[in-house]
């Protein structure tokens, strides 16, 4: 019993440390901040909306980014648009819909789009609301479509950043610029 508390003891040493340290190990890409905007669209009725936003939110943490503070300079928004719906001709009736989603990962501060992604998906239900709201649920958090978004948004910041970096070293030649604290 005593060797398998001290086996135990240092498994969760072992685990503790790795986490620690691979907290300490955050590169520039990791801390990025992006904000996922809250969907709107009045025609989609229930709780599909939000359940989008969750999943686009845990998209957006499953590739290492995440941001929950309202002066991001990087978000995340997404439109929805119903294509169609249709009845069947089955007994009884179903609805099928036709739902876009678009996704587009914005410089808010610069007013630039990063990265867009267009996701197409069908829901079918004995209702046209829950067919448009199965439609919406379908997307997933790990879509390989959301995982390019989020890649080549980050990509872009990442460009975005490091040329702000060379431009402020290239200017650091001579003496700064220390008049607009005395005023």
């Amino acid at each position: 019993m005593k060797k398998i508390k001290l086996l135990l003891l240092a498994i969760l040493v072992a685990l503790t440390g790795s986490v620690l340290k691979a907290q300490q190990e955050m590169t520039f890409q990791q801390m990025i901040p992006v904000r996922v905007m809250m969907p709107v669209n009045k025609e989609i009725k229930g709780d599909a909306l939000t359940i989008l936003y969750n999943r686009l939110n845990q998209a957006v943490s499953l590739n290492g980014l995440g941001s929950s503070t309202n002066e991001s300079r990087f978000i995340i928004v997404t439109s929805v648009t119903v294509l169609s719906k249709n009845a069947t001709h089955s007994i009884p009736p179903q609805f099928m819909a036709e739902v876009e989603v678009s996704f587009y990962f914005v410089d808010n501060i610069q007013k630039v789009i990063l990265s867009q992604e267009t996701i197409t998906k069908k829901g079918m239900d004995n209702n046209e609301d829950k067919a448009v709201a199965k439609a919406i649920k379908s997307i997933q958090a790990r879509d390989p479509k959301l995982k390019k978004l989020i890649n080549i948004g980050k990509n872009r910041a990442i460009e975005y950043y490091k040329a702000i970096d060379e431009s402020e070293s290239s200017e650091e030649g001579g003496e700064p610029d220390v008049s607009w604290i005395n005023k």
